[in-house]
């Protein structure tokens, strides 16, 4: 089976002028069937013929007058059935004398009965068929027209048939030129399309393609920024890869060298502190990796759906999570919270934020360090925040937190540098912002967290994994 032609702009033209076309004949037939009912309402052009027709009679023979009115009835309805309705009847015409003597009637009536309608406008009866009547004296004759009521079907296929010509000799006047405009106007893209077709792969530099028209520019400035884009991209992940390589490189090249120190080892001390280092290393590649892992599955949108959660609960069970990490300093976390707070989110990015949050506190305050963790809602927002009273940041320091790989100047702990890029990527899955800023009197370092709080209709507690 043969597909179907894609549609094509030019063919659309052409629809567009044909149905046009279509609602202009529509819209002049109905004006003429209007002005046609109009006159068969009030019979203007039967009473002027009968006007014109008495007035031609301006004497006062009857066998003259008997002539006239003969050819022209013969005249008038060979035009009638020769028009656009060939089957139409045959008009009726009636002349007397002043005072009522006939002269002369229609000859295929003549043994009919053609009711003698009175002065004016009626519509009439003969031979079963209704005739609208117009009657005109004069002071010698008295004219009697009778022309048969034609229906609105018969009205509209006559009118229509007129128009019609006329809208067919107009369509292709119209059409080629709108044809050759529509070409012509379509030829930048055209270029356009084939300089797209011929660049190399891996070559994203703008086109900058002039595409004349006010309507395309948009399309080449858009193709444009999208090229920068994916050149900014390109390079992000570029960079991306080149520094997870070097920070995979350091705990791997550990790795490799206490495995050999470990085979070689030839006491137990030896063996022992090969051992340590050699877990060291495993577990900061392994984590190295799940932050990889973690930060990938974010960027592409491989989060988990939306569920019905409690925020309290859920950093309840963090903040216990943490407390090995944050014991080891002596590191005193506090939680400021409603008693609860129903929501509906990803609560794997929840988890990343404020698990991230949590890890960088404990790994860069020092020993006997606090942290504040505050959580409400304000509005029709969640806000969290995670604030502590250590080192702090610099300010210049602050705009480069997020990125990835980044650490301060000043860092003196083990990190990889991805842990606030994850947090940056998780607020924004969730529609958020986050802004860092000094923590309480001015000391420490506090960050801001706010996303959109959607409500949720379903109790946590009895749909642990059902969406909202």
């Amino acid at each position: 089976m043969r597909p179907w032609p894609r549609p094509s702009l030019a063919g659309r033209v052409v629809l567009t002028l044909l149905m046009a076309f279509l609602l202009v004949w529509a819209a002049l037939l109905v004006h003429e069937y209007l002005d046609f009912k109009d006159d068969a309402r009030h019979l203007k052009t039967l009473t002027q013929a009968a006007k014109s027709l008495a007035a031609a009679l301006d004497f006062d023979d009857a066998a003259r007058a008997r002539i006239v009115l003969e050819a022209t009835e013969r005249l008038v309805n060979a035009s009638r059935r020769s028009g656009p309705v060939p089957e139409a009847s045959d008009m009726l015409w009636l002349l007397e004398r002043a005072g009522g003597a006939p002269v002369y009637a229609s000859r295929p009536l003549l043994e009919r009965r053609i009711p003698r309608g009175g002065e004016g406008r009626e519509r009439v009866r003969v031979d079963g068929r209704d005739y609208w009547s117009v009657v005109y004296t004069t002071r010698d004759w008295r004219m009697q027209l009778l022309e048969p009521v034609i229906g609105d079907r018969d009205a509209l296929a006559i009118l229509g048939s007129d128009l019609l010509p006329y809208l067919v000799i107009a369509f292709p006047l119209v059409l080629v030129p709108m044809w050759l405009a529509v070409q012509r106007g379509l030829a930048p893209l055209r270029r356009f399309v084939a300089r797209v077709e011929a660049r190399p792969a891996g070559d994203f530099l703008p086109f900058e393609e002039d595409l004349k028209y006010a309507e395309l520019l948009p399309l080449g400035r858009a193709f444009d920024a999208l090229l920068a884009r994916t050149r900014q991209g390109i390079a992000r992940e570029r960079a991306f890869v080149q520094d997870a390589a070097h920070e995979l490189r350091t705990p791997l090249a550990v790795i490799s060298a206490q495995g050999h120190v470990l085979l070689r080892a030839t006491d137990d001390a030896q063996r022992h502190q090969a051992e340590a280092a050699l877990e060291q290393a495993v577990a900061r590649a392994s984590r190295l990796v799940g932050q990889l892992l973690t930060l990938a599955s974010l960027e592409g949108g491989g989060g988990t759906p939306p569920r019905s959660v409690d925020l309290v609960a859920l950093s309840r069970d963090l903040l216990i999570a943490v407390a090995p990490l944050t014991a080891a300093k002596r590191i005193e976390i506090a939680l400021d919270s409603p008693d609860r707070i129903d929501t509906c989110l990803d609560a794997a990015a929840f988890h990343s934020i404020l698990e991230n949050l949590l890890a960088n506190a404990a790994a860069y305050c020092q020993e006997g360090a606090q942290v504040w963790v505050k959580l409400s809602k304000e509005g029709g927002f969640i806000r969290l925040r995670v604030a502590d009273n250590g080192p702090g940041i610099a300010p210049e320091e602050r705009s480069k937190l997020f990125e990835r790989f980044h650490r301060g100047r000043g860092a003196t702990t083990r990190g990889s540098g991805l842990g606030l890029a994850i947090v940056r990527q998780a607020v924004g899955n969730l529609g958020g912002t986050v802004r860092v800023d000094a923590g309480a009197d001015d000391h420490g370092t506090a960050f801001d967290v706010s996303w959109p709080h959607r409500e949720t209709h379903h109790p946590p507690v009895n749909r642990p994994n059902g969406s909202c």
